[in-house]
Parts: structure tokens; sequence; C-alpha cells
């Protein structure tokens, strides 16, 4: 790689039953204007797929050379997935981005990322923030809204990165696939690896956090389950397992004017310590989290305003 030529980036999607959102997200990443670096592939990993998710990405793959996908018959985890896509990724690529099929990226996103990775030696991975399209104004809106703000927060301070990840390409190695939480573990990866960590809050991707407090709950739990397990795993900690450092955060938001709102966060606070809790149950009886319950509210990003209303003609009628 030169000054001249850019990053050459070949990407990893990993999917399962994504036929809402493969599109939307293959489209936004396909055309992220990134010169001068180049994406020289989008590998998409279909795991057990049982919907048109393979169809999806096959129809667009006839105008677009740079896709093609990976079709694994049983869902062994994303892990696995991502493991699967090492094995036949483009290794003259500088870098590789991993990518969540379940998320839009905004115009810019990518080449932020890579710029940040290409100014910077020292850096091996960096990501991008996730902000959420669930509406304000009622219970799980807030909640999923308040999370994503801590994590921002904390993300500045040290980063934890997720969602959209981009690393450079000699520090990629296979990960366990028992990990639950494959972002954390290449953080763990690259740190021992003695390159550091960066959280690009400009490059901005929209994702969507659970619409109902059961499947929020879940994927909570299986979180908090996933990072006791990396500790004990590698001994890397992720920065918003850190108690202490997520209270200080958040005391910030509480209005004392708003109830409606300071009782959603309060719920939030709830929520988050049952989970953490029975997830530290489930990390000391050994339960495995790599294979996960989809959570189905999550599968479309799109924004409620810009959804399709129930009933009206695909002209608005």
């Amino acid at each position: 790689m030169t000054a001249s030529t850019g990053l050459r980036v070949s990407a990893c999607v990993t999917a399962h039953n994504e036929e809402r959102n493969i599109r939307k997200l293959l489209r936004s990443l396909l055309g992220q204007k990134i010169e001068p670096h180049a994406l020289c592939e989008v590998v998409v990993v279909a795991s057990g797929c049982t919907d048109g998710t393979m169809e999806e990405v096959r129809e667009l793959a006839k105008d677009d050379p740079r896709l093609r996908l990976i079709v694994q018959d049983a869902r062994l985890g994303k892990s696995s997935a991502i493991n699967a896509y090492g094995r036949e990724r483009d290794r003259t690529a500088d870098a590789v981005a991993v990518v969540s099929a379940d998320l839009i990226l905004q115009p810019g996103c990518l080449l932020l990322l890579l710029e940040r990775l290409a100014a910077s030696p020292h850096v091996g991975m960096v990501g991008a923030r996730p902000v959420p399209t669930n509406p304000r104004g009622h219970l799980m809106g807030n909640i999923v809204g308040f999370l994503w703000q801590l994590h921002h927060d904390i993300a500045s301070e040290s980063p934890k990165l997720g969602e959209v990840v981009v690393l450079r390409s000699s520090l990629v190695h296979p990960i366990p696939e028992d990990s639950p939480v494959d972002e954390a573990t290449f953080e763990a990866s690259v740190v021992a690896q003695g390159c550091a960590l960066c959280y690009v809050s400009e490059a901005v991707v929209a994702n969507r956090g659970p619409d109902n407090v059961r499947e929020y709950f879940d994927q909570r739990r299986r979180i908090a389950a996933g990072h006791f397990w990396l500790r004990r795993r590698t001994g890397y900690s992720v920065p918003t397992l850190d108690v202490n450092r997520i209270v200080k955060h958040a005391v910030r938001y509480f209005t004392f004017a708003e109830p409606l709102t300071d009782a959603s966060y309060v719920a939030a606070a709830l929520i988050e310590g049952a989970a953490r809790t029975l997830g530290y149950f489930d990390f000391k009886r050994e339960y495995n989290h790599a294979v996960w319950k989809v959570a189905s509210s999550t599968r479309d990003v799109t924004p409620d305003d810009e959804r399709p209303r129930p009933g009206a003609s695909k002209d608005g009628g």
C-alpha cells in the first residue's frame, strides 16, 4: 500500500435470515465512495438461511463482480462464519472489514474508517458509531437510544468497537468459534499483538435495537455472558464492563423534569443489572451463546417514518 494507491479492502458480511435488510446493507456498502482506497470484494457468509437471503445476494451479484456468496448449510454462529470467510478471503487485501448484515452504512462511513487506519500506523482496528433507528418517546426507543448513547460516551474515552470494524489484514487470525462476541474477540487479539484500537465517531451506521423487552433482555444477557467469557479466556476486558464508568455517564442524562424519560432510563438500568447477573450465571455454568436466538425486531433497520404504511400501495396511495 502506498499513499497514492490507498488500501485494498476485503469485506465480510455475516448473515442469517436477513432477507428484510441484506439488499439495503449491501447497496450501502458497495456504494461507498472510498477513493483512493478500493473495495476489492464483499463476501457474504449465509449461515443456515431458510428465507430469501441467498437469492437477494445472488441477484445483486449479477451486477457487481465484487460480491460473492459462501453458504453454510447449518447455522454455526457468527464466529464460525467469520472464520469461513477468512479461509477464502483475498489474501492480497491490506484491510478486512467485518460488517453485520442488520445495518445500513451511512455515506462516507467506510472512507472515514479507512482514512483513520491509513493515517495511524500504530492503530490495528477501527470501528464506526452505531446510531439506532428506534424512535424515541416510548419505553423501548428510549432504552435503546440511552444504551447506544452510553456506548458512544464510553467508546470515546476507551474504544469499544462493534457493528462495523476494519482491521489490518496482517492482524486477522481465526477466532475461537465458541466466542459469542466476535468484535470484542478481535479487539483482544489486536491489543495482544501490540496495536491500538480507534473509535471513529464520525463514521456512522444505522442499526435497530429490539422493539420489545424480551428480545432486548436476551440480547443484553448474551453479550454480558460473552464479555465475561472473553475476560477469562484472554484477560481482556471491554470498557463497558466497568460499572463505575457506566454510572458516571448515565447519571448525566437524567432530566428530573421528564418523568417518562427518566423512568425509561431507570428501566434500562434494572434490565442491564438483571441481564448481567444472569449472563454471569450463564458464564459460570459454561452455557455457550455462540449461536443465539435471533431478535426478529432488529432485522429491518429502516426508520419507522420511512416504512410503508399497512395497506398503502407502492406509489403511496
